[in-house]
């Protein structure tokens, strides 16, 4: 059973990167959870807009940039996904390990985050 007999052979243990993309997966949960009640939260954004009240003339109040907003991290999301599966296979290609790719796949989806915080909160 254990002999070659044509086609692949298995990869061994130490090649298939499981835990790595348990680990993805597992971000990618948890920032769909996290992008999810922002955008519950974006829901309210506007609700002083066009009164006197503070914040009444925020730029939230456009709908380009309420869109922006909402956006962001659900595009740094897909991104996480892009740039840690993309950059494993390229680590892997090398003979690298594919974890290195994973602090960039961060960084994408955390900056995308923080952008959108700034628009809602800053400007």
């Amino acid at each position: 059973m254990g002999e070659y007999q044509g086609g692949y052979l298995p990869a061994p243990a130490a090649r298939r990167p499981v835990g790595y993309i348990v680990v993805v997966v597992l971000f990618a949960v948890l920032g769909g959870l996290v992008d999810a009640l922002f955008s519950f939260g974006m829901l309210f954004a506007t609700d002083s807009c066009g009164t006197g009240g503070a914040g009444g003339s925020a730029p939230v109040c456009t709908p380009a940039v309420w869109l922006l907003a909402v956006a962001l991290p659900w595009a740094g999301l897909v991104a996480l996904v892009l740039v840690a599966s993309l950059g494993a296979v390229r680590a892997r290609r090398r003979g690298r390990s594919a974890w290195l790719a994973l602090p960039a796949a961060l960084g994408a989806y955390l900056l995308a985050c923080a952008l959108s915080y700034l628009l809602v909160f800053v400007l």
